[in-house]
């Protein structure tokens, strides 16, 4: 029993779904390039300290949940070898080590914003009540999981005193549940027949509904992400081309769903897409068109229109 094992005991690598804190500055309004910069400095700082606080919490939440599943843990083929199960950490220490993250989060969040308390006072009830009973309900149990997310997000809002959007909502809860329906197929892959003895929930799915759910989650994530696009530059999508990024988002989702479909482990561990050259080229893709349509496409137009004339026509502001 050593550190590292309560260290995995914390599950960091789940640390990823925290980042949602830091969504909001991707998609602050501001003028140019430099007003972004300066908005992302500023803000960066706050949601670093959100995004700590919420691993604190949720790993207590992780580890209570260890503790509670013990037993069923070690009658399954992955979660057998993790600390609890498999006996290379105590469930005392455990229940200790839980307790000081959960008290020590809510109290760094109660000394930083009353606001973003009550969001990680929400969270903790909402993956408590997923814990305890919420899992149990097919569609139910990833629904809670995407509030979740959506949580998180509305959490970073707070920290850098923004508005959040219905789109933001949408959005989050859509991409939530292609995640989530995902790694419920990918388990069912993995586990077959012997599902149901591992989770409940399994004797109210089945691969189609599964597919279903993949499949319409993933088309609404595209197109409310296209209608944010749409809705939110509408006015300069002459200077302002965003929607251009909207094929790359699709790609970046088809590539995850053909993922989950082949029985890669980035469906029941979506951390592991960082190391899917397929979507971390399409992650950097992504934000640089981004950036260039937001702040740098008309600098860039007018300069091959100076170059080229005849093939570039001038562009209305």
């Amino acid at each position: 029993m050593g550190f590292y094992d309560y260290l995995i005991l914390m599950r960091p690598h789940q640390w990823y779904k925290n980042a949602l804190v830091f969504l909001p500055l991707m998609f602050g309004r501001v003028e140019n390039f430099d007003a972004w910069l300066a908005f992302v400095l500023n803000g960066l700082p706050v949601l670093l300290f959100g995004f700590g606080v919420l691993c604190a919490v949720s790993s207590a939440g992780y580890i209570f949940n260890d503790i509670v599943d013990e037993e069923k843990d070690a009658a399954h083929p992955e979660k057998r070898k993790r600390p609890l199960p498999s006996g290379q950490a105590s469930r005392s220490n455990a229940l200790v080590l839980a307790a000081i993250l959960m008290v020590g989060g809510l109290a760094v969040a109660w000394l930083q914003d009353a606001a973003f308390l009550l969001m990680v006072g929400l969270y903790i009830i909402n993956s408590q009540l997923y814990n305890w009973k919420l899992r149990n309900y097919a569609i139910i149990d990833v629904c809670v999981i995407a509030v979740g997310f959506i949580i998180r997000a509305i959490a970073g809002t707070f920290l850098i005193d923004q508005p959040f959007t219905s789109w933001l909502v949408i959005g989050v809860f859509f991409v939530a549940l292609v995640l989530g329906f995902g790694k419920r197929k990918n388990e069912l892959q993995l586990l077959g027949e012997d599902a149901p003895l591992h989770k409940p929930v399994f004797t109210r799915y089945n691969e189609t509904m599964l597919d279903h759910g993949i499949a319409m989650s993933a088309t609404w994530v595209v197109m409310f992400y296209a209608l944010y696009c749409y809705e939110n530059y509408r006015a300069t999508l002459e200077t302002q081309p965003v929607m251009m990024t909207v094929p790359i988002v699709a790609g970046l989702v088809m590539r995850y769903v053909h993922l989950v479909y082949i029985g890669s482990d980035v469906g029941r561990k979506p951390h592991l897409a960082i190391k899917d050259k397929g979507i971390v080229i399409g992650g950097i893709l992504f934000f640089i068109v981004l950036l260039v349509t937001l702040f740098f496409y008309a600098d860039i137009y007018d300069f091959l229109y100076n170059l080229f004339p005849p093939f570039f026509p001038p562009i209305i502001p």
